[in-house]
């Protein structure tokens, strides 16, 4: 072959177009002719075609400004795991000097996964085909609002759930982003890991609400009025922290850069045609995303069980909210750097199903050690063996949900990210809500069989364990990452063939 088609072949820094489609070609003994606006061309000139679009094509770079993004949102989601727990955190107490019942308090975190299925569809559709940056604008001012509305609950409890109504009315936009932002600002040898940094934000907003609380609030506050105090004062901090947040972001957030990260968003910007209904049709019809969303909604539904009820529950072991948000906070931690090592793993390896099968597997077998030690340990410092058993559950499930969400856009590539991920995170709120119902009915008729809220925990370990098997088996092809490696031109990707093809048939010829 000649130098020209093997510089074609190799040459890594072609952009791809997936709009054009190959040309109808003839051949003609060792040459390569093209059928373009009626003429025909030879081999050589089309290879000079193809070399005058390279040198023409979008260049693909790194932007620094991309770690910026990167930082400004996860503060933002950071701020939207914390207005999510603002009651969970001290929920018996809440309960109990508010006046409402358990249902009533988780009411509040459920608010957020309540309203998530109803403004998910709608929240993706303008990140994906209108502007991201502007959903997201859209979405920290809606957190401010709500965050300022909360302040005034000892006038009324009714300003609780209005302000959760207004900081959880466009969290879609953020919660279905993370890997958007990666695969626009990232390439593919950073995206997994930006992903689950992205993702992890929330989680740490979760526990750096729970230790907030407890340096906030007197642990063993018994007058109401002293509780009221102290949780508006709680209130006051977390509305000073996501109005820094939020205006940070809207100040420094951009749309995308000047020239974008990788071959497969420049590719990725022919689909924006597609209308979103298309796109989640698509996403049904794949059975490895039917696998990866059961998996995924099992696991992210588990997490959020755990983080709105794990402080009443714990109370039924005698822990206390002090040492339940502590042990919350460092399971979380633990989790969070688990996720960035599997993350970091996944980047190199690309063994996505492998890695997630692993930390399934390890996340089932602690659980069921943490039920029985639950059940039968009569220790005063059950606490301490809790936390340690948690943070080892927490530990191998948050990386499935952290790197899951990028094999999401792995796998249904040619998909806007937030849409596919918005469906993934649907079924995790679904799943959610499902489980927090189930929780507190067990909690309230059937005391004691505190143990059947972990085996319905545990049994969601498993149908997530039994379809990543199933994917793992199925070793679907990672398509974006295939996009990534491919160094030409569709339209032009067939001509290069058949003249590798002709050149090797008659050098088999000679032979």
């Amino acid at each position: 072959m000649g130098d020209k088609e093997e510089m074609l072949i190799n040459n890594n820094s072609l952009g791809i177009n997936s709009s054009g489609r190959p040309s109808e070609e003839t051949k003609f003994g060792n040459k390569q002719e093209k059928k373009v606006e009626g003429k025909h061309e030879d081999k050589e000139e089309v290879i000079g075609k193809i070399e005058k679009k390279e040198n023409d094509t979008q260049k693909v770079e790194f932007s620094c400004y991309g770690i910026i993004i990167a930082i400004i949102f996860f503060l933002l989601n950071f701020v939207n795991g914390m207005h999510w727990i603002t009651f969970a955190a001290c929920a018996a107490k809440f309960g109990k000097f508010y006046h409402l019942d358990n249902i009533w308090v988780d009411g509040l975190s459920l608010i957020f996964m309540i309203l998530y299925i109803f403004t998910t569809y709608h929240c993706s559709w303008f990140i994906d085909k209108k502007s991201m940056r502007w959903g997201l604008n859209f979405a920290s001012l809606s957190l401010i609002l709500g965050s300022i509305i909360k302040i005034f609950i000892n006038t009324s409890i009714a300003f609780a759930y209005i302000g959760q109504i207004f900081t959880a009315l466009l969290q879609p936009a953020i919660l279905n982003s993370p890997a958007k932002i990666a695969a626009t600002w990232f390439n593919d040898k950073w995206r997994v890991l930006v992903t689950s940094i992205c993702c992890l934000s929330n989680t740490i907003g979760v526990m750096f609400g729970y230790i907030v609380h407890t340096f906030v609030m007197e642990e063993n506050t018994i007058n109401p009025k002293m509780f009221k105090n102290e949780f508006r004062n709680y209130l006051i901090l977390e509305a000073l922290i996501t109005i820094i947040a939020g205006l940070l972001f809207i100040i420094f957030m951009r749309e995308k850069p000047k020239n974008p990260p990788s071959n497969s968003q420049i590719n990725r910007d022919s689909n924006k045609d597609k209308s979103s209904w298309t796109e989640i049709k698509e996403l049904y019809a794949n059975k490895n995303f039917r696998y990866l969303f059961i998996s995924l909604s099992c696991i992210v539904g588990y997490v959020n069980i755990l983080a709105t009820i794990f402080n009443s529950y714990m109370a039924m072991y005698k822990i206390s909210d002090t040492h339940a948000s502590y042990i919350s906070g460092i399971a979380n931690f633990f989790g969070i750097i688990t996720a960035i090592v599997v993350a970091a793993i996944i980047d190199r390896s690309k063994k996505y199903t492998l890695v997630l099968l692993i930390c399934n597997i390890i996340s089932i077998v602690f659980y069921v050690i943490t039920t029985i030690v639950l059940e039968s340990s009569k220790s005063k410092n059950l606490y301490i063996i809790v936390g340690i058993l948690f943070t080892l559950i927490i530990g191998s499930a948050i990386p499935i949900y952290s790197s899951g969400m990028d094999l999401v856009c792995e796998l249904t590539y040619g998909i806007g990210e937030s849409t596919s991920d918005g469906v993934i995170m649907l079924g995790n709120q679904i799943f959610g809500i499902i489980g927090i119902i189930i929780s507190a009915l067990l909690r309230t008729y059937l005391k004691r069989m505190k143990y059947l809220t972990n085996v319905f925990c545990i049994l969601l370990f498993v149908i997530s364990l039994f379809c990543l098997i199933s994917l793992h088996k199925a070793n679907p092809e990672l398509e974006r990452t295939q996009q990534d490696k491919k160094v030409i031109f569709p339209e032009d990707q067939g001509i290069i063939e058949e003249i590798r093809d002709e050149e090797k048939k008659g050098k088999e010829k000679n032979n």
